[in-house]
């Protein structure tokens, strides 16, 4: 008679469960991970809402440049700047508190012999005391208008 015997599913025959420092390894494993999940989630938030900024700060910036082009660019030539609240509206007696600095610049661009003009719009969160230079987290656009001559 022929018997037949199944293969065990153990490793070893003979050794059932694991041992106590299988267990304390992969309980560490565990912790360290579960531990790093809410490091991740706030580095995730943060990145998150600077992004909403940056992209906020693009269309005021945007904004502005549709807004020049709208006028005769010569009559607003020079550097101008304003103070927006986080709606993008101006900074006026009673509005909500600054949250954005807007610079722009108007200026020949020197190699089209004062046929085509340079528009540059800079876009930062307000800081108080801001200098003239703006902060390394500035969003710039820049475009060319060139005049029709006639």
């Amino acid at each position: 008679m022929c018997r037949t015997t199944r293969p065990s599913l153990l490793p070893h025959p003979g050794v059932d469960g694991f041992s106590l420092v299988e267990v304390l390894v992969a309980i560490g494993i565990l912790i360290t991970v579960a531990a790093a999940i809410p490091q991740l989630f706030t580095a995730a938030t943060r990145a998150n809402a600077e992004a909403g900024v940056v992209t906020w700060a693009t269309t005021l910036a945007a904004q502005k440049i549709e807004e020049l082009k709208g006028r005769p660019l010569e009559a607003v030539a020079g550097e101008s700047i304003d103070y927006l609240d986080r709606q993008g509206r101006l900074d006026t007696p009673g509005s909500l508190p600054r949250a954005y600095t807007r610079r722009w610049w108007i200026e020949p661009l020197p190699s089209a012999s004062g046929r085509t003009l340079v528009v540059s719009v800079a876009v930062s969160r307000y800081r108080e005391g801001d200098g003239a230079a703006p902060p390394r987290d500035t969003v710039r656009l820049v475009t060319l208008h060139t005049r029709t001559v006639r």
